[in-house]
């Protein structure tokens, strides 16, 4: 599978794909894809049980419902959104509607959120689990200067007690499973 351009992570004893799509063709993935649902087993994130641990890696501007329900039918285990605002969900802006939404095809779904502080981010993810998300994930991994200049993303790696705080009041907001993502 890392043959074909897939990172991969053990999570436990499980190994994790995460798929990143970029200019690869539909049948190269879903090949890429069938090879490794054939060979692995299903992985566990809190209640759920994941079938492939193929993960679509969330990517600004290009995972939209559309993308990811295209990827879905071709066998990913796990979509994840694209990074959404924490403030701007609150807000419910257009722009954070349109990331948040999804297809039922997609589900279970994990919604990505960056923020830097710990009573929106809880705000936020609470407002997303309420609306059917199964898991939260936390942006610690985007390297984009407007985010990093806000002090989210990757620039929450430089401030764990900010991080901390950040992913202790997630937890406690949600009773789904919470995950980070980092580069």
């Amino acid at each position: 599978a890392e043959a074909v351009g897939f990172d991969s992570v053990w999570l436990g004893d499980h190994l994790l794909y995460e798929l990143e799509v970029g200019d690869r063709g539909p049948w190269e993935v879903w090949t890429s894809l069938a090879a490794i649902a054939a060979s692995t087993s299903t992985i566990q994130i809190g209640p759920l049980e994941i079938e492939c641990p193929v993960v679509l890696a969330p990517m600004t501007g290009v995972t939209d419902m559309p993308f990811r329900t295209l990827v879905r039918r071709f066998g990913s285990g796990l979509n994840v959104t694209e990074m959404i605002a924490s403030q701007a969900m609150i807000r419910e802006t257009r722009q954070s509607l349109q990331k948040a939404a999804w297809h039922m095809s997609e589900e279970p779904v994990s919604m990505q959120l960056a923020g830097c502080g710990p009573k929106e981010m809880a705000e936020a993810a609470k407002l997303n689990e309420d609306r059917g998300a199964a898991i939260i994930d936390i942006n610690m991994g985007c390297p984009v200067k407007k985010v990093v200049n806000g002090d989210a993303g990757s620039a929450l790696m430089r401030d764990l007690p900010l991080a901390a705080s950040l992913i202790e009041a997630t937890v406690k907001a949600v009773s789904v499973p919470v995950t980070v993502k980092m580069r």
